[in-house]
């Protein structure tokens, strides 16, 4: 018994000890913490500069950013430099160049709109706390990065960070690197041609906020780019009076000179005269869209001329034996199409991303979105359908345009291959409107599919006494010397019966259309030879036999 309770005392003592070695590990290690805060150790920071009267709230990044800003605000540059850790400029300079370098990384922030205050801590240590559905732990930063900003196609970070000076407090400050890099940046903003002359202080009050003299400016460049839309209008209208290879582009006179004008008023307003304020930017994403739009039905146009140019160059008439060039115009025709959809697409996608529709709409809205997205897609499908049907004739090529082909009983020359529909003028020179998806689900006779030579059969009823030889004859001496007529004919007997007889004339056309002249002249003239012939002893007759004593007789 005594054994046992020596045993228990003895792990009572020994559970004891090791509490009291953690309690004492962890109380150790809050002051090690707060002996030493978490932040880089310097041994001292911006000792070039004098010393401020009012003194800067450094403690946190948000009091830091907002203590900046208060002081480029009053045009306290002198002050503000105090925020930038100036390590990388040497002591004797520092107090020389901090005030501009001060003014400069202000209009950076500004001309990139770097500061989001949501994302700026006001925890000395920077703490970052993880949300509900995140594991791990809270954990503090000492640098905390702004953004980035492009500079010889390199990112540079525009950050913060936490610096302790020897038993000084720690502070929040400019990244040296930030600092450093902070001349060339701002070099890489081009001033234009009217912040040459505005002292840096006035544009970074100007900047972003609307002014008389760039609403001047902004009246002015409009002015400038309708000018000189109408300028390049007028001039290509005027160049294409004297030279003829000019003439095709009047048709995009317009357009073209639409999208000069917003180059010409987007080159202004960001390059020349460097506008900042919301009018501004208004500005420079309408003249955007614009200029984009201008843009793609531009190249609509020009995709349409050279396909045209293409079809009248290559594409030979349908006189000619050559499907392989119909073959070239059926593509060049539905390509042109899908390039209009493409470039609308891609044009409306990106007017899109620049507007920034979908940076304000909640998850909700864009569910809703993609729900509506599916809808849309389930009732287009006939659409959809019948433009990939489109798509398939022209790579699988079961007709092209010039083909003359035998669809649902009518008779059509294939006119156009339109984005949903197949174009099909008859012989009454009527439309024939067919979706591609009709083309692709039913049979049709494609006449011209291995060359335009048609062949043709003429049926002539005649009396079977006939003497086909004198038929065949006849035939041969008609289509003698014909250029229409591809090779010779054949006259056969195929037909017949108690009364008449059929004759088939096989004839073959150069063309579907001179097949067709052919073959009604043919009929026309055996028609007249027969009728001629013995007084029409052959033509089709009706034979009545009368019996004797049939009362009929009398």
């Amino acid at each position: 018994m005594i054994t046992g309770m020596a045993l228990l005392v003895r792990a009572c003592l020994i559970s004891f000890a090791f509490c009291l070695a953690v309690c004492t590990a962890a109380c150790a290690q809050d002051d090690d913490s707060e002996a030493a805060p978490f932040a880089y150790q310097v041994d001292q920071i911006n000792a070039g500069l004098p010393p401020v009267e009012r003194q800067l709230r450094l403690d946190t990044p948000r009091s830091t950013i907002d203590s900046y800003l208060e002081a480029i605000e009053d045009d306290d540059f002198a002050r503000a430099a105090h925020v930038l850790n100036l390590s990388a400029i040497p002591l004797e300079e520092q107090a020389e160049q901090a005030p501009r370098l001060a003014l400069m990384l202000a209009f950076v922030l500004r001309r990139h709109n770097l500061i989001d205050w949501s994302e700026l801590p006001d925890q000395p240590d920077a703490r970052v706390l993880p949300d509900l559905a995140q594991s791990g732990s809270p954990y503090s930063r000492r640098s905390i990065e702004l953004g980035e900003v492009r500079l010889d196609g390199r990112p540079v970070p525009i950050s913060l960070q936490r610096f302790q000076a020897g038993e000084d407090e720690p502070v929040w400050l400019f990244s040296p690197l930030t600092v450093e890099r902070t001349p060339e940046i701002f070099a890489e903003i081009r001033p234009g041609l009217l912040g040459r002359w505005i002292p840096l202080e006035e544009r970074l009050d100007n900047l972003g906020k609307d002014s008389s003299w760039e609403l001047l400016a902004a009246a002015l460049l409009l002015v400038a780019g309708i000018l000189s839309g109408v300028t390049v209008y007028y001039g290509l209208r005027a160049l294409a009076k004297r030279l003829s290879w000019l003439r095709s582009g009047r048709k995009i006179g317009l357009t073209l000179s639409i999208l000069v004008a917003a180059i010409a008023i987007r080159f202004g307003a960001t390059d020349l005269v460097l506008l900042t304020g919301p009018i501004a930017s208004n500005l420079a994403i309408a003249s955007e869209a614009v200029g984009l739009a201008a843009g793609g039905w531009l190249f609509v146009q020009v995709v349409a001329a050279v396909s045209l140019g293409l079809s009248r160059r290559y594409v030979v008439p349908l006189e000619i034996d050559d499907p392989g060039n119909r073959r070239i115009k059926t593509t060049v025709y539905v390509m042109r199409r899908m390039a209009l959809v493409f470039v609308a697409l891609l044009w409306l996608g990106y007017i899109i991303h620049r507007v920034g529709v979908f940076d304000s709409f909640g998850l909700s809205v864009l569910a809703s979105a993609g729900a509506l997205g599916v809808l849309v897609t389930i009732a287009a499908r006939p659409l959809l359908g019948n433009m990939v049907a489109g798509l398939q004739i022209a790579l699988t090529d079961p007709l092209r345009v010039g083909d003359v082909v035998v669809y649902d009983g009518h008779w059509a020359t294939v006119e156009d291959i339109a984005f949903a529909h197949t174009v099909l003028r008859t012989w009454l020179d009527t439309r024939l409107i067919v979706p591609h998806s009709d083309f692709l689900s039913k049979p049709f006779e494609n006449w011209s599919k291995e060359g335009e030579e048609v062949r043709r059969i003429v049926k002539i009823p005649v009396d079977y006494r006939i003497e086909v030889d004198q038929v065949r004859r006849k035939v041969e001496e008609i289509v003698e010397g014909d250029p229409r007529s591809t090779s010779a004919p054949l006259v056969e007997l195929v037909e017949a019966d108690a009364e008449t007889a059929v004759l088939w004339i096989w004839i073959s056309g150069s063309t579907s259309f001179t097949s067709w002249y052919l073959h009604n002249e043919i009929r026309e003239k055996v028609i007249a030879f027969l009728r001629d012939l013995e007084d029409g002893a052959y033509l089709p007759r009706q034979r009545h036999v009368l019996l004797r004593g049939d009362p009929r007789r009398s």
